[in-house]
């Protein structure tokens, strides 16, 4: 008997995780975009920078295999990129990368360090390629600690700062840590349900009489029992409709995890589901889009994307700079100058704007104009280095303005050494490379993905929206009628009272005896016989005896054997829910993030990364976690032993 209840307990936990995760349904998964993190395109003829041009791939055996490059031709590849006014060039990167990689598995560990770090001056704001150099100077010496974790670290850094990289980490530990949320709740729904589902039926059995009204009401108590298999909800509503109907059997903490619950339940799938549909939108799109236009090379479709974007929404002033950008970039100074000068007519504080349009003046052969923007540019953000050096650049046009030229060239370095350093050590005329040109921060991008997102109603709108959203169910149903129904049973559930499972011997009965908390109420005759050690016949001390033996043999063997597999089940079913509520949620998030190694959401590109040893790191907190956990489990005792 005591194995049965452990077994169906056990199956009735994995069906219902396995149902919600979609694997016994047909049940559709969020509406992912498989290009939708995409920071990299395919080559084409259409690309400013063609690739087909720079690095020959030949096909040998119909494989396609990279050339090696010399250190020579990899800085004259370096010097073309720059010349393009690129920052990140993603796709040379991930080829040097691979490379590395190979050098490393023939054990050349200075040719791999070699084109890792080619790979990350490529493209020196994405993360994968610090990585790859951490790696390669593991393989080295894995005692250079010293050189390994400052290259780490760096790529941590980069992939926060890094757009892509860092939606696409936020998303996905969201989304691991929401479903691990909703999963805890499902296991604590059911084992409320094994709790307290016994003592709804007893009482229910001991009011039955064969009068008609007597059956009207048990078919009654029968019938609201199976509401969520005629109203066919998902079975995460099922399981909060069961809990709060079960609202005056349980504790007073099991009912403050229900409200919890209920606000969560209410949000987790509004919010998931809100920003699954935004990140696979055209908004998200186009931020994306502005992103590799400003910092890595794009194509056509990119470009295209954001023209007709501007074409229905012409006051976005950041697409028009973005817009304005890419001319500059391929030399049509003419079409950057429009795309300018829209933003700025939309936007007289846009001061990236106004520098990057003196910049096209400036290219253009006007000086004059340049200096006038560049000015303009300086009384609106006064503590701008590059704003200064631009001026200086201005300046040294005009031979009659040598003490101009010396004061906004020692203001630029006084604000920007570095950056002041950096340009003057070009040696180039580069229209692109002479001046510096404005993008949009990271930080500008991440506002813009904010304000979108929450929209222009506000999150306040967004919370309150989230009540009235339909849940998935066959009839029109929100989740104000489960706050509605939640309201009636409490307050009910104040006015009745309800039957309560003696801790000790398993009896439910009325007449309890309340300790120093309600998880340690005990009823009236296990208080007399085994508190109080009141006298009594030796057989009824020796028959309640047995009772208590039998009831916590099969809960201690209910909960350790449970235990082992989902860690904190001994918790939730010894009334310590909180506690088991973490220890749970832990577990769900080691096993979530296995199942999604690589994210919700992957990039269509190869992962650089050093895999095996994030196996080895996550395996390792695995085990150590689930090591701390069996040990609880193996010294777990009965709550209450009584000798015969």
């Amino acid at each position: 008997m005591v194995l049965k209840k452990a077994i169906v307990i056990f199956i009735v936990l994995i069906l219902s995780l396995l149902y919600h995760v979609g694997l016994l349904t047909e049940k559709e998964t969020l509406p992912f975009s498989k290009e939708f993190f995409s920071v990299e395109t395919p080559p084409s003829d259409d690309r400013p920078f063609n690739l087909k041009e720079v690095w020959s791939l030949k096909s040998q055996g119909g494989d396609k295999k990279t050339p090696a490059k010399s250190t020579k031709e990899l800085n004259q590849l370096y010097q073309l990129k720059l010349d393009k006014g690129i920052r990140n060039l993603p796709i040379i990167s991930y080829l040097l990368s691979r490379e590395a990689s190979k050098a490393r598995n023939r054990r050349d560990s200075d040719q791999a360090i070699t084109l890792a770090t080619y790979a990350v001056k490529f493209s020196p704001d994405l993360p994968q390629f610090y990585f790859e150099r951490a790696k390669a100077l593991w393989y080295q010496s894995p005692l250079q600690l010293h050189k390994v974790l400052p290259e780490f670290f760096k790529g941590l850094v980069k992939q926060f700062r890094h757009y892509p990289s860092a939606l696409k980490f936020l998303y996905n530990l969201f989304y691991i840590f929401c479903n691990a949320i909703l999963m805890t709740f499902i296991v604590f729904g059911i084992v409320m349900m094994a709790k307290y589902l016994p003592l709804y039926f007893y009482d229910m059995r001991r009011t039955v009489t064969m009068t008609v009204s007597g059956l009207i009401v048990t078919s009654m108590k029968m019938f609201v029992l199976l509401i969520p298999f005629f109203l066919r909800l998902d079975i995460l509503w099922a399981i909060m409709f069961w809990s709060i109907f079960l609202w005056g059997y349980m504790m007073k903490k099991e009912r403050q995890i229900i409200l919890i619950s209920f606000i969560l339940l209410v949000y987790i799938p509004f919010f998931l589901r809100s920003a699954s549909s935004f990140l696979d939108g055209p908004q998200s799109e186009v931020i994306l889009g502005m992103n590799q236009a400003n910092y890595e090379s794009w194509d056509k479709t990119v470009e295209q994307r954001l023209q007709d974007w501007s074409s229905v929404h012409p006051d976005d002033t950041e697409v028009l700079f973005t817009l304005g950008l890419i001319e500059k970039r391929e030399g049509r100074f003419g079409q950057a100058e429009e795309w300018y000068r829209k933003s700025t007519q939309q936007a007289p504080e846009f001061h990236e704007a106004l520098s990057n349009l003196g910049n096209v003046y400036l290219a253009k052969k006007q000086p004059d104009l340049a200096i006038a923007f560049y000015q303009q540019a300086v009384d609106l953000n006064p503590n701008k280095g590059a704003y200064y050096y631009n001026l200086y650049r201005a300046y040294s046009q005009e031979a009659f303005l040598t003490g101009k030229t010396s004061t906004a060239f020692e203001r630029a370095r006084q604000l920007d050494p570095k950056l002041v350093d950096y340009y003057l050590a070009i040696d180039s005329s580069n229209v692109n490379r002479m001046v510096i040109d404005e993008v949009l921060t990271a930080r500008r991008l991440w506002k813009r993905f904010v304000n979108q997102f929450i929209g222009r109603e506000g999150i306040l709108y967004s919370l309150f929206k989230a009540w009235f959203e339909k849940i998935p169910s066959r009839i029109f149903l929100v989740p104000l009628f489960f706050l509605g129904f939640l309201i009636g049973v409490s307050r009910y559930a104040y006015r009745r009272r309800y039957l309560n499972r003696c801790p000790m011997c398993g009896s439910p009965t009325y007449r309890f005896y309340l300790g120093a908390s309600e998880q340690e109420s005990i009823c009236f005759n296990c208080h007399r016989i085994f508190i109080l050690r009141e006298k009594m016949h030796p057989k009824i001390k020796e028959k309640k005896s047995r009772q208590v033996n039998q009831f916590q043999k099969m809960n201690h063997f209910t909960s350790k054997i449970l235990s082992f597999v989902f860690i904190g089940f001994s918790d939730l079913w010894e009334g310590q829910p909180f506690k088991g509520l973490l220890l749970l949620l832990i577990l769900f998030v080691f096993i979530l993030r296995f199942i999604y190694w690589n994210g919700a959401l992957m990039l269509p590109m190869p992962q650089s990364s050093p895999t095996l040893l994030r196996w080895i790191f996550w395996g390792g907190l695995l085990v150590l976690f689930y090591v701390f956990s069996l040990r609880r489990v193996t010294r777990l005792k009965p709550r209450y032993e009584i000798e015969r």
